[in-house]
């Protein structure tokens, strides 16, 4: 399941960034042939794959085959489980998957459907490995239901993954669909996005339990001596919840336990009966008190928090991305094409450090953070038992009766081997539960500096408007090659120099808008104002900047073009005009100007031997 979370955000990604267009099949039924070409071959090599297993699994003895079963069939899976995302994203980017659901009346102005259907062709591969998986699963896992029935728990168990992204979802699209303009700029603002987003996240986490609960068709844990030992241990602990629920995972045979739920109103214990069937009742309470120390330790609320820090970097991350790539010559002639299947080719290269940041971030930082917070639950429990044998004998039981390997690490929990080894060191040295505690505490808070820094980096250091600059501008020189008389974007290319404070440049562009307009109001005015007050002395010139500001103001008696006539009588050593015209300013200036416009006054009545007022 931890495995498809990344899947699943991996193709929900590589579907949002693809840019729709008509590209190589003109027709959709061409696509649809294509796809169910893939889709066939991708289904004889899963039976390949899964046969191969198995005949691997008759070749040798049981003793060998319970050290490497697992860990090969689990191997395989990962294997057609990556292969199904890249076939994803060929019917995405080669077949044009989104263009042609977008034609589907009502998809392109409700963005849940088209969503919602690409990934349910995603769906149809990964149910395509259950149903050819299924003979080696129940054979080395001794699963006793039917092929269907198994291929619907797997269903049932993945789908909540997507919960959160189609209810976020549909509550844009609803807001996209409303008329009040204020609402939707706040919410389509990075600001807005990231507080509805860090708002809406907590919501799930307290009040989706119940939703799930229900959708797995959770119900409450019969009345038996073991739930009565549970209900005991929680209670002589102090813990509070709603319910102890019986969790039928693929028909309650996987042998596992969870909690979910922030608030203890929203709070289930979930075990299957695979798990209670074969624990005694001190390691039931092992294994409750490891789920107690997943509250404890407020892991959930940790969850979150990666949730938004990736959330704080993939919005700048994104956009520097596009600006380094858009940089490149080759790849901005893609962009700036008229082609439309040339931009969406820019923007399937786009995807590719998108796609690898999450993997990088998911799969090896927040990983890291997974497996060491199932290591301090585990010690909370060994220190809440007041012995860690029976969660030692619990993670070897739960490994001996699920076929399991002792050996196999995954990227979100440490193996069981490693897990036990740990337990016994801690039993025999407790003070390595402190250690772990303050180790992981350390890690959290360079982890918040670090995602700190880099999200400010990413969005609000000079780094992202510098590029953004920098791509405006390469933009802009490259559109005036094709159009040289275009006075609009001189005034883009004057407004990005002037941001960046270089005024020969600046000067340029102003230069050249008068060119093809002489009686530019702003151009007059600007340039007029650079000659007048720039630093650099080379650019100065008195005389010419009182003679464009004077064509300015004859254009525009505006209490800015006059501030910069007055500015011009005052470096030309004209104290009395400069005086008379920043009255003028003043008397039809707003509140906001008025503060500077009686600096500009006071400046030069001082030069003209007047007192200030």
């Amino acid at each position: 399941m931890f495995n498809n979370i990344i899947y699943l955000i991996v193709v929900v990604v590589l579907f949002q960034l693809n840019y729709p267009v008509e590209g190589l099949f003109k027709s959709p039924i061409t696509s649809v042939f294509v796809l169910s070409l893939l889709w066939l071959n991708f289904t004889m090599y899963c039976r390949y794959r899964f046969s191969r297993l198995m005949s691997l699994y008759r070749s040798n003895d049981a003793a060998t085959v319970q050290t490497w079963v697992s860990s090969a069939y689990q191997t395989v899976v990962m294997k057609l489980s990556i292969l199904s995302i890249l076939i994803f994203a060929l019917s995405v980017y080669l077949l044009d998957l989104k263009y042609w659901l977008l034609k589907v009346p009502g998809f392109s102005t409700v963005s849940i459907l088209p969503s919602s259907a690409a990934i349910s062709i995603f769906f149809a591969f990964l149910a395509t490995i259950w149903y050819y998986g299924y003979p080696a699963y129940r054979r080395f896992f001794n699963y006793p239901h039917k092929r269907w029935s198994y291929i619907g728990s797997q269903i049932k168990l993945n789908l909540p993954i997507l919960f959160p992204w189609a209810i976020l979802t549909m509550c844009y699209d609803l807001i996209t669909l409303l008329t009040w303009p204020s609402l939707r700029r706040v919410f389509e603002s990075e600001t807005g996005q990231f507080m509805f987003f860090s708002l809406f996240l907590v919501m799930l986490v307290v009040f989706l339990p119940p939703l799930i609960k229900y959708w797995w068709g959770c119900s409450t844990l019969p009345e038996t001596e073991k739930k009565r030992s549970i209900v005991h241990f929680l209670r002589e602990a102090g813990f509070k919840y709603r319910e102890i629920l019986r969790w039928p995972l693929l028909e309650g045979w996987t042998v596992t336990a969870g909690v979910m739920g922030l608030l203890p109103r929203f709070r289930y214990i979930l075990v299957t009966d695979s798990l209670v069937d074969i624990l005694s009742k001190e390691e039931l309470n092992a294994v409750m008190a490891h789920e107690m120390g997943h509250i404890r330790y407020r892991h959930i609320l940790f969850y979150i928090l990666f949730l938004l820090g990736y959330m704080v970097i993939s919005f700048g991350l994104f956009d520097i991305s596009f600006y380094v790539m858009a940089l490149q010559p080759r790849l901005f002639g893609l962009l700036s094409s008229q082609q439309e299947l040339q931009a969406g080719i820019f923007y399937s290269v786009l995807s590719v450090p998108i796609i690898l940041s999450i993997v990088l971030y998911f799969r090896y930082i927040m990983g890291f953070f997974m497996r060491n917070f199932e290591r301090q639950a585990d010690l909370y429990s060994a220190k809440l038992i007041g012995d860690p044998e029976p969660t030692i004998m619990s993670l070897e039981k739960i490994a001996r009766f699920s076929g399991q390997s002792r050996h196999r690490p995954s990227w979100h929990h440490f193996s069981i081997a490693e897990r036990v080894a740990f337990l016994w060191r801690c039993g025999q040295d407790p003070r390595l539960i402190t250690r772990h505690s303050r180790r992981l505490a350390l890690f959290l808070i360079i982890f918040l500096v670090l995602i700190t820094s880099l999200g400010y980096a990413l969005n609000f250091a000079p780094l992202k408007s510098n590029m953004e600059s920098a791509f405006l501008t390469h933009l802009l020189n490259r559109q005036l090659v094709e159009s040289p008389g275009n006075i609009d974007i001189y005034r883009g290319l004057a407004s990005i120099y002037h941001n960046r404070e270089d005024l020969a440049k600046t000067q340029w562009a102003y230069e050249n808008i008068l060119k093809l307009n002489p009686d530019d109001g702003l151009a007059l005015n600007n340039l007029a104002w650079i000659l007048a007050t720039a630093e650099d002395t080379g650019l100065l010139d008195y005389p010419r900047a009182l003679a464009l500001a004077k064509r300015a103001v004859g254009i525009e008696r505006s209490p800015t073009f006059l501030d910069t006539l007055a500015e011009a009588y005052y470096v030309n050593g004209l104290y009395d005009e400069a005086v008379q015209t920043i009255h003028e300013a003043l008397e039809n200036a707003s509140e906001e100007d008025r503060e500077y416009l009686t600096s500009q006054l006071k400046k030069f009545k001082k030069r003209q031997g007047l007192p200030g007022r």
